[in-house]
């Protein structure tokens, strides 16, 4: 009976825990402000004419959007007057890597968006981000991190 006990201990400590991303197959997911699970509920991802990469997601509230110059596997680093962004759109303000923040000491925007696996054929996305925000007025700030894209499908314009 003791093992018995202690193999349900360890069969809820292992499973129960998990966030397991395969339940949210195709996920855009991150850690707003370190404890906050935000999730899109829609998400789409497109690769325009130029090649560039726009990820897009919503979950009704917030609307995360990230923009890279390339669809290439590698790592992309964020900050003002840099190429790729995230935008995040909540409550009519919206944050971007592309500002930094007011306050003294001076905040600057940052973070890095990776991109581990692509697809050609089915067309799939695989990767990580985190980053730190602020508005235009530099006064409020935003960060995401252990965020996720998986399975994330996207189309390429003409």
């Amino acid at each position: 009976m003791k093992y018995f006990a202690l193999a349900l201990l360890f069969t809820f400590s292992f499973f129960g825990c998990q966030d397991d991303i395969q339940t949210s197959n195709p996920t855009l997911q991150g850690l707003q402000h370190g404890d906050f699970r935000w999730r899109s509920t829609s998400r789409s991802a497109t690769v325009d004419a130029l090649g560039q990469l726009t990820i897009t997601g919503t979950d009704g509230y917030g609307t995360m959007t990230i923009m890279l110059p390339e669809l290439t596997i590698g790592t992309y680093i964020l900050g003002k007057d840099k190429a790729p962004t995230i935008t995040f759109i909540e409550e009519n303000t919206i944050y971007s890597t592309q500002n930094n923040g007011e306050e003294y000491p001076v905040y600057l925007s940052d973070g890095r968006v990776e991109i581990e696996e692509i697809n050609a054929e089915t067309k799939m996305l695989k990767g990580a981000f985190y980053f730190n925000s602020y508005d235009s007025t530099g006064t409020k700030y935003l960060n995401f991190s252990e965020g996720i894209f998986y399975n994330l499908s996207y189309r390429t314009e003409e």
